[in-house]
């Protein structure tokens, strides 16, 4: 489904620029270090087992920090022009949307988000993070739960600052304090504050006066 109009994905925003430019380093170098394979073989004289060699270490490079970095840049999340993601001076209210796995565009409302395995057709579900969990949709198939609370993380991060513009109060430590209570429907867990901690630009947005 195509983005709504008036939204901007996050793939689209300069805030992004960065992990592009990360992921092209990686494939540029998982791609030379496969092409130097091939030309110690071919030019050098060098045994095929080179080449094969090269290709497992370029398949290596990008398993490692490839796919990790891709997820960040293909994060279902879109803003509108009063978003502080855009980096333009307000002149409304401020909205988020996620892209659930159905294609379909969600704008969130005033809670943040997390994920819940979905048992019956597998992946995650996205739900409000308060009190019954009311569910938003399917959000992903992909059982990479690390991979994408780092989405999530950055979902959420956007949903603070389109607060902040909108001039509602942080839910958050309102939820802190529900956290010892026994509402029998999910087992809570808070997220570290090293893993809320914003990384590269937006650390540079969110920490900035």
């Amino acid at each position: 489904m195509a983005v709504p109009k008036g939204l901007i994905t996050f793939d689209k925003l300069d805030l992004c620029l960065p992990y592009k430019r990360q992921l092209q380093i990686i494939i540029a170098v998982s791609s030379a270090t496969t092409i130097i394979g091939l030309i110690l073989t071919l030019f050098a004289g060098f045994s095929i087992l080179i080449s094969l060699i090269c290709l497992a270490l370029s398949v290596i490079i990008f398993a490692l920090f490839g796919y990790e970095t891709m997820a960040l840049v293909k994060i279902p999340l879109a803003v509108n022009m009063n978003h502080p993601f855009v980096e333009e001076e307000p002149i409304g209210k401020a909205t988020v949307h996620v892209k659930l796995s159905n294609d379909e565009w969600q704008e969130l409302g005033k809670h943040r988000i997390r994920i819940i395995k979905d048992e019956l057709i597998g992946g995650y579900n996205l739900v409000e993070d308060f009190e019954d969990y009311k569910v938003i949709g399917h959000y992903s198939h992909s059982n990479k739960k690390p991979r994408i609370m780092k989405q999530i993380i950055i979902i959420n991060q956007a949903l603070s600052l389109r607060d902040g513009v909108n001039g509602v109060e942080d839910p958050i430590e309102d939820a802190r304090e529900r956290e010892n209570l026994d509402y029998g429907l999910l087992e809570r867990k808070w997220l570290d504050e090293e893993e809320l901690t914003a990384e590269g630009p937006l650390a540079k947005l969110i920490n900035k006066d």
